[in-house]
């Protein structure tokens, strides 16, 4: 029998066919997420997912909607929260300064700052990046609209994947002032306060704070500090004024997070491992000694640490221009970050292994709007200018006695121990073979990135009940990027070896430059720059059709483009005589995607029911693996072709005055079409129509009950999330989807989680009991780190059920 990772495409979509016939069948039972609780009617959400006011049931694409009550229901504070209650957006929110979003699994991993992603992130319309500003706090949140499939025509900035687009609360012309405080176990304490004050007749500010903060779920041994947690405050200061028919729009938004590093649990334990086991691959006898992180103390030799400042300002205009209206977005962004990270996993002197991130942003976009509306028509037509200028620092720290060990298991010999004993025997004070000193490599990025972009989307009502909408976009985007990767930083032994080692024949110099960064530095030891320009044209055609006043239907084909990037860590090299070693610049992403879907509404059950075949194929998809020459591998930029086809549903129905049912589910059967890579062997492997790791099925589902109660009016909210298993390939089965005595990775994920509340009667003020992770399942969900040469890799694991008790109150 063929594995998943073999079997044919026929004989996989058959398998895909069958499923989704089983979901069509159970289709009456769906509901989507919680933001259509019990008491909510669909039809009654809007939405500007097309840039336009509409019922989220008329707009013809697939999409979910994420309510103020959502996010309160799940306790969420970002949108890493959301990860899993929404089936097809991934969202790993490990680092809160290097997030990754996914769409229908495109869902690329670079953290540098010479890529773009293709899932883009958006608040009140401005485009927030893909580092340090992508993952914020949740500040008085309106909605979250999720977008799945290009929306280039849409957005000031493209979107080759999907977007995901924060909507705020503005200032209103009501005093209103309200609070929350959460407090649970592992000394968790949340607070967020609101101020709505009318200052006029035509003028209103909304001011804003959120406070976030817990000491974290596990204790590491070694320091005795617990980390796991958070600690963050973030504040928006809102102006809003109107001047006869027009809108002006003006805030202020700043956030500080410092926390520990997420923990690296690390899976030997063994004293004699891994230079007694470990041949260069992951087999049976080696990962046989694997121990269970989950069982396992938190062993790391540092913390680690984030750290974030960031500010905001955007000023957003509406004016109408007689018959049109005009809409300015103007918006300045800077922030400055910091992640230290334990990539070893142990506190081993001989395999001590930190690395260090650092980022500085400053960006400012432009985008004007015009839309208008006649009776066979509805339009706009925009013009997005962005300006990023960013610096990256990466930092990999080391020892002499991890360089000694890397040389061991490559063959060599223990260079440094060697020199500092024969310094001991020549008589050198406070230096024998045991002695260990600091060593420090980095690169030094810049990156200035430009666009600029012309779109168009027009909607024609070609009958009462049939729209076509017609999109273009024209995009150009240039970067130059700086690479500088000076000689290491060893003070210490620097300063023994040009004081003893004269005499030996020995001084700093004659140790090598980098060992980590070894190639990098030799073709970037002063600074290196190369430049690129990109241009596209990314159209949008929809047709959609009532065919009853409760069922639309709709068909689409668009396009998605992403300007290509460099590699951090892959400086150029203006002597080669290859054109690529010269500008060693990535090729743009494409995405194109047909959709065929249905929104229908059965009032007459209170029911709704959403689906959507879609089929893709992305080219040149800009993610990251491990590699690279060095003697420590380094994050390199490979690219790949994937395909995908699948089906989203969701729906809800109200079973009882009340009671309401909610489910959504995705199945997708995503493969490269073309990607060859280098194994952990070294050889070369074609994982061309293999899996790329997406589980065919994720799904949600919940239950949300309201009855009256003593005094007010009790609500209830049980709704969990599932994940199947990861599928397997060549290049993922070792670790990502490995089967060791201990554990398992790539494993099928469920979570469940339960909101208890009592509201008094006026609404004013009430309490809530939140459990996440209600049955306190932990999983294995990713092994990462220096697997190679050092055979240490870490893992990564869910945090354990979260108890939280919840007091609001508002005037």
């Amino acid at each position: 029998m063929k594995t998943p990772a073999t079997q044919p495409s026929s004989s996989r979509m058959r398998t895909l066919a069958h499923s989704i016939a089983i979901a069509f069948a159970g289709g009456a039972a769906l509901a989507p997420f919680a933001a259509q609780a019990a008491n909510d009617d669909i039809q009654k959400v809007v939405v500007t997912a097309q840039s336009r006011s509409q019922s989220a049931q008329d707009v013809p694409i697939s999409m979910e909607v994420v309510t103020a009550r959502d996010i309160q229901n799940l306790g969420a504070k970002n949108l890493g929260d959301l990860n899993g209650y929404l089936p097809g957006l991934q969202v790993d929110a490990t680092q809160a300064t290097q997030p990754v979003f996914g769409i229908r699994g495109v869902q690329p991993g670079d953290f540098g700052i010479g890529t773009d992603t293709p899932v883009g992130i958006y608040v009140d319309g401005v485009y927030t990046g893909k580092t340090g500003g992508a993952l914020m706090n949740f500040i008085d949140i309106q909605r979250v609209e999720v977008l799945k499939g290009p929306q280039g025509t849409l957005f000031g900035r493209n979107s080759a994947a999907g977007a995901i687009s924060v909507v705020t609360n503005e200032p209103d012309d009501n005093l209103d002032v309200a609070g929350h405080v959460k407090v649970g176990n592992y000394n968790r304490v949340n607070m967020d306060a609101m101020l709505n004050l009318p200052l006029g007749k035509d003028t209103a500010a909304r001011l804003v704070v959120v406070r976030a903060a817990s000491d974290g779920w596990v204790r590491n041994t070694t320091t005795g500090t617990r980390t796991g947690g958070d600690n963050s405050w973030a504040t928006r200061l809102s102006l809003k004024q109107k001047i006869k028919d027009a809108t002006i729009n003006l805030s202020w938004e700043h956030e500080q997070l410092r926390q520990h590093g997420w923990p690296a649990f690390g899976v030997v334990k063994d004293p004699a491992l891994p230079q007694s086991g470990y041949t260069g691959v992951y087999d049976a006898a080696y990962i046989a000694n694997f121990v269970d992180p989950r069982k396992a103390p938190l062993e790391n030799d540092t913390d680690g640490r984030e750290r974030r400042v960031f500010d905001g300002v955007t000023l957003r205009a509406e004016l109408p221009l007689g018959g049109v209206t005009l809409r300015s977005t103007t918006a300045f962004r800077t922030f400055s970050s910091s992640n230290l990270t334990d990539n070893d996993g142990t506190s081993r002197a001989d395999f001590r292994l930190s690395t260090d991130d650092h980022k500085n942003a400053y960006n400012w976009q432009q985008e004007f709007k015009l839309s208008g509306k006649t009776d066979t028509l509805d339009w706009i037509a925009g013009v997005s200018f962005y300006d990023n200028r960013e610096r990256q620092t990466s930092s990999a720290i080391v020892n002499t006695a991890t360089l000694d060990t890397i040389s061991q298991m490559q063959g060599g010999a223990a260079d440094f121990a060697t020199l500092f004993a024969g310094l001991a025997q020549a008589g050198v004070p406070g230096v024998d073979g045991s002695s260990n000193f600091s060593w420090g490599e980095h690169t030094y990025s810049r990156l200035h990135s430009r666009a600029v972009s012309v779109y168009e989307d027009i909607i024609w009502h070609v009958t009462p009940a049939t729209n076509l909408t017609t999109g273009v976009r024209w995009s150009r985007d240039r970067k130059t990027m700086q690479w500088y990767v000076p000689a290491r930083q060893s003070p210490e032994l620097d300063a023994l070896l040009n004081t003893y080692g004269p005499a030996a024949g020995l001084d700093a110099s004659s140790l090598p430059a980098n060992v980590v960064f070894g190639a990098a530095g030799q073709l970037a030891a002063t600074p290196v720059n190369a430049s690129h320009s990109w241009s596209d044209w990314s159209p949008r055609v929809v047709l959609d059709h009532k065919l009853t006043g409760d069922l639309l239907l709709f068909a689409s084909l668009s396009q998605g483009y992403q300007a290509g990037g460099y590699n951090v860590f892959t400086p150029p090299n203006p002597a080669s005589a290859d054109a690529k070693a010269r500008d060693p610049s990535f090729a743009p992403e494409k995405m194109t995607n047909l959709e065929l879907g249905f929104k229908l509404y059965l009032p007459s059950i209170r029911a709704t029911l959403n689906g959507s075949l879609f089929a893709y194929r992305f080219k040149n998809l800009q993610d990251i693996k491990l590699g690279g020459t060095g003697a420590i591998s380094t994050y390199n930029i490979v690219s790949s072709d994937q395909q995908a086809k699948g089906l989203d549903l969701d729906g809800r129905i109200r079973v009882a005055p009340g009671v309401t049912l909610f489910a959504g589910l995705e199945l997708i059967d995503q493969t490269y079409h073309r990607y060859q890579t280098t194994g952990s062997d070294g050889a070369t492997l074609n994982l061309s129509g293999q899996p790329v790791g997406t589980p065919v099925f994720s799904g949600m589902a919940g239950v949300n009950g309201s009855w009256d109660a003593p005094g007010g009016r009790i609500n209830a909210t049980l709704q969990g999330s599932y994940h199947g298993k990861s599928r397997c390939n060549d290049d993922t089965r070792a670790l990502q989807c490995m089967n060791a005595p201990a554990f398992r990775t790539g494993t099928a994920v469920s979570k469940a989680d339960l909101r208890l509340a009592w509201d008094n009667a006026s609404g004013k003020f009430g309490v809530a009991l939140l459990v996440n992770n209600l049955f306190d399942k932990r999983y294995v969900y990713n092994l990462d780190g220096q697997t190679k040469p050092l055979g240490m890799p870490f893992a990564s694991i869910t945090p354990p059920r979260m108890i939280g008790l919840e007091l609001r109150g508002s005037l």
